[in-house]
């Protein structure tokens, strides 16, 4: 019920405010105590000035009850903070880079010390000059405070001499996807405007909700041909085809706040696994590879609607198909349960990813939470997650890829609808603990770390600088603002480089909902379409190569 609840800032001087924000499902009230102000909506934020550090708990309640979640503000005097410009470098063996260090909050000295953390990780002198070992690595560089020891800042440092992008990734490409960093869009079935753009595209998506096994009533077969249509019109036009598998929210007993007490239904898991058998017996029957990026969000979901226990009772087993017969009644054997599936049925052309939101833990690591280390989040939601899939498993399978959604809607519809800032920094140098590109990166690289699988990015926003913020209504340059497709493909391929060594192997741009900026009329500064124009010529010109 609860998605995140959180303070921002944490800490606070004596006298100043600091803001509690929410995002909840199928609430019908809401509370926070120590007479924090009045709360009510779907998402929201109050501002609270307590005297001392304070312990807020929000309580959630609908007719199932009531769930409730806690954030604290620290009420302190400033202390001194450390930031090192550029947060992240990447140096060739044996090369050098210049780091710098703010240190603001003392009187004293602003001086700090620098060290390299790894033994045999290079050198770096009195002023930050860094230079590289003769070693390719990931290396870290740690600037403490001369005035307060306690206080100190990392920047990552990527050693390499190869000039094939994601060598520095851990796990493998799987070997039904290229050797390439694929970009691909999402496009409705029957539609044709990715075939007639010229472009090479390497994947094409489509949300499949629950209803597509019958093409919603209009196929009495009940057979999953529209799934199989939509998958040979893919491999018409020389793309991948891509389902987001997205049905738990649509299965009777609730929506997303109930995500989890549906798996504990025996009827509802009978007949949601049996249309997923179904799936895997169309892509087997298409023959070619098929990626399949399971129930965005809903890991999350079971992750906090089960108290993050993988063995929290669901109905798996007690479904009565044969096929899982073995595996375990809990929250961890619905995550098997799609590895069994697949395995039963032979499709082993099908590449099947999990899909991590970084507000899993009740900490949006993306966009609120910002100045949270990002180690100890990853570590929280792997030890759940890891138990449905993502390690070694009674099943003899594990999931092929780890799934992310940067954001649903362009960043400036939720500043102009709802008064929140989601835009990320695009500048280099913007610091790991900031709202950025750098910080998604680095918590990618870490999970892709942890996980030892590669990612793909998928429901990427569209919106770019020319969009003129208003919705979408198919006239041109209309939606709103957004500054990932420039971030990746208005200039060279060094942020596209940054995130394929962070792991990521594909990027899907798609709208998450209607009215926001789509690729059909996204005429950018130059008077032509933006995705057609600059992704298509990334494309044409061969993309960029990734390590397998």
């Amino acid at each position: 019920m609860i998605t995140s609840f959180i303070a921002s800032p944490a800490t606070i001087a004596p006298g100043a405010s600091s803001s509690l924000s929410w995002n909840v499902t199928g609430a019908t009230s809401l509370g926070i105590d120590h007479g924090a102000p009045a709360t009510s909506g779907a998402s929201g934020s109050v501002a609270v000035s307590p005297a001392a550090t304070t312990l807020y708990t929000l309580t959630a309640t609908n007719e199932s009850g009531s769930t409730t979640a806690t954030a604290t503000v620290t009420v302190g005097a400033p202390g001194v903070t450390v930031s090192v410009t550029p947060p992240s470098a990447r140096v060739k063996p044996s090369g050098t880079q210049a780091f710098t260090a703010v240190v603001t909050g003392t009187t004293t000295t602003t001086a700090v010390t620098w060290q390299v953390q790894e033994a045999n990780g290079g050198a770096v002198n009195a002023s930050g000059l860094y230079t590289a070992p003769a070693t390719n690595g990931v290396y870290h560089l740690k600037a403490t405070s001369v005035a307060d020891t306690s206080k100190s800042a990392t920047a990552t440092i990527t050693v390499s001499d190869s000039a094939v992008a994601g060598s520095l990734a851990a796990g493998s490409v799987p070997t039904q996807l290229p050797a390439r960093l694929s970009v691909g869009l999402v496009e409705d079935p029957g539609k044709t405007w990715m075939k007639a753009s010229g472009v090479p595209w390497d994947m094409r998506y489509h949300y499949f909700t629950l209803g597509w096994r019958n093409n919603w009533n209009n196929d009495p077969t009940n057979s999953g041909q529209w799934g199989l249509n939509f998958m040979k019109e893919c491999d018409a036009m020389g793309a991948i085809p891509v389902v987001q598998y997205y049905c738990m929210n649509d299965e009777p007993g609730g929506g997303e706040g109930q995500f989890y007490s549906k798996t504990q239904n025996a009827a509802t898991m009978a007949s949601y696994f049996d249309d997923f058998k179904v799936l895997m017996q169309r892509c087997k029957e298409f023959g070619k590879p098929v990626l399949v990026l399971m129930e965005g969000d809903g890991y999350a979901y079971m992750e906090i609607q089960s108290g993050g226990n993988p063995d929290a009772p669901a109905a798996i087993a007690s479904t009565g198909m044969p096929e899982l017969k073995d595996l375990p009644n809990t929250a961890a054997g619905w995550g098997l349960a799609f590895l069994q599936l697949r395995k039963a049925v032979g499709a082993t052309n099908v590449v099947l990813g999990m899909h991590i939101s970084a507000w899993a833990t009740l900490q949006d690591i993306s966009y609120f939470s910002v100045t949270l280390p990002l180690q100890p989040e990853v570590d929280k939601a792997y030890a759940f997650l890891s138990k449905l899939g993502l390690a070694a498993n009674v099943t003899g399978q594990t999931f092929d890829v780890l799934v992310g959604d940067p954001l649903d809607r362009d960043s400036d519809y939720y500043r102009l609808t709802a008064g929140e800032d989601r835009w990320w920094d695009a500048s280099d140098s913007a610091p790991i603990t900031s709202k950025s590109f750098n910080r998604y990166a680095e918590w990618l690289r870490l999970w892709n770390l942890k996980a030892q699988k590669r990612w793909v990015l998928w429901q990427i926003p569209l919106g770019n600088s020319n969009h003129l913020n208003v919705p979408n209504t198919w006239k041109d340059r209309e939606g709103y603002k957004d500054n990932r497709p420039e971030y990746f493909f208005a200039g060279d391929d060094a942020h596209l480089r940054k995130f394929a060594d962070a792991g990521v192997i594909a990027l899907l741009f798609g709208a998450g909902a209607d009215g926001q900026s789509m690729y059909q009329n996204d005429t950018y500064t130059d008077g032509q379409p933006f995705m057609k124009t600059h992704a298509g010529a990334f494309l044409k010109s061969g993309g960029l190569a990734i390590a397998r």
